[in-house]
């Protein structure tokens, strides 16, 4: 089978560059799991290429007013090929529509004689889902579509205000207006299904993958001498930041909390640590570091409030990359959850401050020991059972079934 996958993946270096040049950072989970949806469809027999909008924040939150054509060759197998646009806002996503349907077409037309071929999109982007959407139907290519988060939530959850607002505001309507416009589907969750009507459109779930290979250059590490509990990632209200760290004060652990990464709430987070000497902030660090300081922690760390919709229909893609690491993993359970998970994580069921200091406390309770045994059966799990080459082979399956079905 030949796959084209239309989404933004390009390499971690690039993306890195990229970020290092931008106030506003993208985020590397797409391309994280565009990189192994790659990786298993290779390792399972698939013949891919890549059509790659790189994720770059518009001038001028970033150095780049364009981004020019560029072909990469990735893990020494997947060539990808940059989409050119103007990276001014409005002018960016008119460029990139009036590029994708230029490239897209053009693979199209190169692959014509192709029977078994199929182009796999990540999200419903409007400026690409649009001419993808349009142009497989004109040439009767089957058009696959990877939902990770629902349409309706990729942009109005970040309560974004003026011009901004206005056109994100846009883009989740034209989201949503396109998003049972495809031949079939890769959902996160199986609660999608029915919030995006498409019940009756064949679908597999798969919530993500566990790429065991992230932590294949990080050699076994010591513990910290003082135990440690870690949160890396977006350090905002909507991922429950303030009420991790408020809980984890009104603890008498002899402990530290550990964080990772950037966000609004940064400038809390510093005021905090002026009360409490047991909070450290590392802020944004190169991955490897990061990797290195999962494997040191005693207790990982993912605090999602449920209270928020758009997080019961989603599975945060870090639950697994955390669970791999071998430490445990305190999470809050969000409804995308399967229940095969509840035996290897520990729960918040109460997501009060005083709810998570309790959650904190009990855990902590247990001996390093009884951590390090609860995190290795979780990261067998992980390893095993939601690794990127089986999870892929499941959707190399049901692809092949859709376009068994199409002839």
């Amino acid at each position: 089978m030949k796959v084209l996958l239309l989404g933004s993946l390009i390499s971690s270096e690039q993306m890195e560059k990229f970020n290092n040049n931008s106030k506003e950072k993208a985020s590397v989970a797409p391309v994280n799991y565009e990189m192994m949806l790659v990786k298993g469809l290779v390792e399972n027999g698939a013949e891919i290429e890549a059509l790659s909008v790189p994720a770059v924040a518009a001038y001028p939150h970033s150095i780049y007013k364009r981004i020019t054509a560029n072909k990469e060759v990735i893990e020494e197998k997947i060539k990808a090929q940059w989409v050119p646009f103007v990276n001014i806002q409005g002018l960016k996503q008119l460029s990139i529509q009036r590029n994708v349907e230029k490239l897209l077409k053009q693979w199209l037309e190169e692959n014509r004689k192709i029977k078994d071929k199929i182009v796999l999109m990540y999200s419903i982007y409007p400026p690409y889902s649009e001419p993808a959407i349009r142009l497989c139907k004109e040439y009767c290519c089957h058009l696959c579509a990877v939902i990770a988060d629902l349409p309706e939530y990729m942009y109005s959850w970040k309560n974004m205000t003026g011009i901004r607002g206005w056109y994100s505001k846009r883009l989740s309507k034209k989201m949503l207006a396109l998003q049972d416009k495809c031949d079939s589907y890769v959902l996160f969750t199986k609660p999608m299904a029915e919030k995006m009507g498409i019940e009756n459109i064949p679908y597999i779930v798969s919530e993500g993958f566990c790429d065991a290979d992230i932590f294949k250059d990080i050699p076994d590490q010591e513990k910290y001498e003082r135990k440690t509990i870690l949160y890396g990632g977006n350090l905002s209200r909507l991922y429950g930041i303030q009420n991790l760290v408020k809980g984890f004060m009104k603890t008498d652990l002899d402990a530290e909390l550990h964080l990772y990464g950037a966000g609004a709430d940064a400038g809390f987070i510093e005021e905090c640590i002026k009360q409490d000497s047991r909070i450290k902030f590392f802020k944004r660090v190169d991955r490897k570091t990061l990797l290195i300081a999962l494997k040191r922690a005693h207790l990982l760390v993912v605090n999602k409030p449920t209270e928020d919709d758009y997080s019961n229909y989603s599975f945060s893609s870090k639950i697994l990359e955390y669970m791999a690491s071998g430490t445990p993993l305190l999470t809050t359970k969000v409804g995308g959850m399967p229940e095969e998970y509840l035996k290897y994580v520990y729960i918040i069921d109460d997501e009060s401050i005083d709810g998570i200091s309790n959650a904190l406390t009990t855990v902590m309770a247990n001996t390093s020991q009884a951590l390090c045994l609860f995190g290795k059966k979780a990261a067998q799990f992980a390893i095993s059972d939601k690794n990127y080459r089986e999870m892929t082979k499941k959707i190399l399956t049901f692809l092949q079934v859709q376009l068994c079905g199409d002839k």
